[in-house]
Parts: C-alpha cells; structure tokens; sequence
C-alpha cells in the first residue's frame, strides 16, 4: 500500500519556528504502488439498479466518445424528464437513451424504449433545442442497449435513428 507522509510531531524548523515533522516511510525512494485508487467495480450481481444504470451510461459515453462523438451533456434534467446522453456526431446532435440490463427476463435492453418512451424523449429534445443552441445540422434519437453479464463484463448494442 501506498504510504502517505504521516505527522509525528513537532520540532524546531528554520528560524526557530515549530511545526510537523513529516515522516517520509521506510523508504523515501519511489513509491511501489500508485495513489490510493478507488475500491474495484462491484460483481454485477452485487449492483443496485441505480449504480448498474450508471455503470451502462459510463460505459456508453466511453464507447461513443471512441467513436469519435464528442459528449455534450449526460444525465441532464429538464422539466419533462432526464437525457442520458446528449452527443455530437459529426453534425448531427444525437439524444442517446441508455438502458442496461443484467439478464433478459423481462426483455432485451432496448424492448424498454417504447412508443410512449419515444415519445417522451422527442418531447424532451425539442425542449432540450428551444433552450440551447448547440451547432448542429441534423438531429435524431439512438438507444444504447447495455447487458452486464454476471461473469463482469458487458455487451453494448447501439441502435440508431430510432425515432
């Protein structure tokens, strides 16, 4: 483990001054591991549906963003609802729907995106375009379908122009 410089008391320092002394560890070489990192993703299994969705909508913007699509906003609330994803492509301003998914009992990802949800977004990116004023020549709705799979590791479907 990384260690970080510890207080361990006081002693004079220039001009007499008192102040912490810092202890540097064993060793003031290099340090053998990084900074202190984040805890590991959790096992699927083991994700509230709240930090799965979000875990979908990282791994989305990662994947358009490698697309070369410049993300605009995410997870941006208006008075209708939320957009998961607003991006850039080339052109055309894209309003992505994510919907992740640990197993299919109830469906494939995308099967959640019905006629009223398109609706609903359609609603939302007009309100999105009456208040903002991203350059853009065309516009259109995609869906991101994110399956996690219990192994750890995911599947991404991207459907576009859905509406």
């Amino acid at each position: 483990m990384n260690r970080l410089a510890k207080t361990s008391g006081t002693a004079p320092g220039p001009a007499g001054a008192s102040g912490p002394t810092i202890d540097p560890g064993p060793a003031a070489g290099p340090p053998t591991k990084g900074p202190v990192a984040a805890p590991p993703p959790r096992r699927v299994r083991d994700m509230t549906t709240a930090e799965l969705g979000r875990a979908g909508e990282d791994l989305a913007a990662a994947h358009l963003s490698a697309c070369g699509w410049q993300i605009v906003e995410r997870n941006l609330r208006l008075r209708q609802g939320e957009l998961d994803i607003v991006a850039l492509a080339h052109t055309t301003l894209v309003f992505v729907e994510v919907k992740t998914r640990r197993s299919f009992v109830t469906g494939v990802p995308q099967a959640a995106v019905t006629p009223d949800k398109l609706r609903r977004l359609r609603r939302l990116a007009g309100e999105y375009l009456m208040e903002r004023s991203t350059p853009h020549r065309d516009v259109r709705i995609d869906v991101v379908a994110v399956h996690a799979h219990l192994d750890g590791t995911f599947s991404i479907e991207h459907l576009e122009a859905v509406s």
